[in-house]
């Protein structure tokens, strides 16, 4: 008997969303059509997300995508604020603010207090019933939710509940232990509910699954499904020669700050004119209004920093190629010992050195400590990452070839999509 193929993935990020949230599922819904199955997508109508790259929505033109309206309630705290803080308060950045104002503070505690898991919650009732009906109407014997935002496994909840469908539950993220509940003041009562919501999905969920090991742990054991890369065929550029490039791309807010890099750089450019005449530093991506304050301060490094704003996904390679180093920032939390960002793979599959600040005791440093591929630092080894940065700028060289195949070939999307078949199937 053939086994039915069709697969219905509940997200809230799906192009033109642009940004890190949607390239999970885009690429493992690519992946499984290519491989004979029926990937379908529900996602809101009019999401409220400023990052939009509308270059994606033609590689994913084959894919059926079912629409919904989401009311989200940014729009009234745009009310409230007279739609000054827009960007703010859809990108997070309200929380980087140094004097927050009474209103500031009002959409934090609301944010961290009354929407739970989060803002998207609004939508879970006429989403289920949405999927309810396309399971029984297209025979659909799968569902897939993926979160943050976690709400979508709300729905998840409702629809296994109503259809008796199989269920994969996907964090990308975690929930009641994310590193930003306690930024926006989550009470003891908002956090037990946290923990309730999670501790059901993970109950009726048919199979569960995270990024990393660690995290999968943290979730109390369920199964990895990493994400993965797929190596553009001319990966190998050349280094560039006339300058000495280091390249951050992705979100720079507080949490992954590296004042003490910046203050490094700014001393190193003092003390030798080779390196200050050949040194550049590209930042693609949304920055913190306070980070590009402590730059603009810095009299020697301020005018080697160029803020490139957010990037096309598609852009990304070519400027990847640009640079010498490809810094990687990871949150200065606990989360970050379970961190394995996309970013990582993406910046492998670049074929450049890595310097990562984060912690070496996390799946991150699993992969790179015993590798040729950079080095991982915490953010307060000032000496160990100017060794690091003098050694590339003196002998700038490649990651060693054996060791980025090796990875490149675990974390292939197709390895992880091999991966992802067996659970679904598994379920059946």
């Amino acid at each position: 008997m053939e086994t039915n193929r069709k697969v219905l993935i509940i997200t809230y990020y799906w192009p033109p969303s642009g940004g890190v949230g949607v390239q999970r599922w885009l690429n493992f819904a690519l992946q499984l059509k290519e491989r004979g199955w029926e990937p379908m997508i529900l996602t809101p109508e009019n999401p409220q997300f400023d990052i939009k790259d509308e270059r994606l929505l033609e590689r994913v033109k084959d894919i059926p995508v079912f629409k919904l309206p989401i009311w989200e309630p940014f729009s009234l705290f745009h009310k409230l604020t007279g739609n000054k803080n827009r960007k703010n308060v859809q990108q997070g950045l309200v929380l980087e603010k140094t004097k927050k104002s009474f209103k500031d503070q009002l959409m934090i505690w609301i944010r961290g207090n009354l929407f739970i898991p989060d803002p998207r919650v609004f939508w879970v009732k006429s989403a289920a019933r949405k999927a309810s009906e396309l399971v029984l109407e297209l025979g659909i014997p799968t569902i897939i939710t993926t979160g943050p935002p976690h709400s979508m496994h709300l729905i998840g909840r409702r629809v296994k509940k109503k259809t008796g469908i199989k269920w994969l539950a996907d964090f990308r993220d975690p929930w009641s232990k994310w590193d930003v509940l306690e930024q926006l003041r989550t009470s003891s009562i908002a956090y037990s509910i946290h923990k309730k919501f999670e501790r059901k999905v993970l109950k009726e969920a048919d199979i569960a699954t995270t990024v990393s090991n660690r995290l999968a742990q943290s979730f109390g054991g369920i199964e990895v499904l990493n994400n993965g890369i797929t190596v553009k065929e001319n990966s190998t550029a050349a280094l560039p020669e006339a300058n000495f490039t280091i390249g951050y791309y992705g979100m720079l807010n507080e949490l992954r700050n590296p004042r003490q890099l910046w203050l490094l750089l700014d001393q190193m450019c003092r003390e030798n004119q080779v390196f200050a005449n050949k040194l550049k530093v590209r930042i693609g991506g949304i920055v913190a209004e306070t980070i590009r304050d402590e730059i603009e301060n810095l009299v020697t490094l301020k005018d080697k920093v160029e803020f490139l704003g957010y990037l096309p996904h598609e852009a990304l390679h070519d400027e990847y190629a640009k640079c010498n180093v490809l810094l990687l920032l990871i949150n200065k939390t606990d989360n970050s010992r379970w961190s394995l960002p996309i970013k990582f793979f993406e910046y492998l599959g670049a074929n450049r050195m890595i310097l990562c600040l984060g912690e070496r005791k996390s799946d991150l440093g699993d992969l790179i400590n015993d590798k040729d591929i950079g080095e991982i630092l915490s953010y307060s080894e000032v000496d160990n990452i100017r060794g690091f940065l003098e050694e590339m700028f003196e002998n700038d060289r490649l990651p060693r070839k054996e060791d980025s195949e090796l990875l490149l070939s675990e974390f292939s999307h197709k390895n992880q999509a091999s991966k992802l078949e067996r659970l679904i199937e598994s379920t059946h």
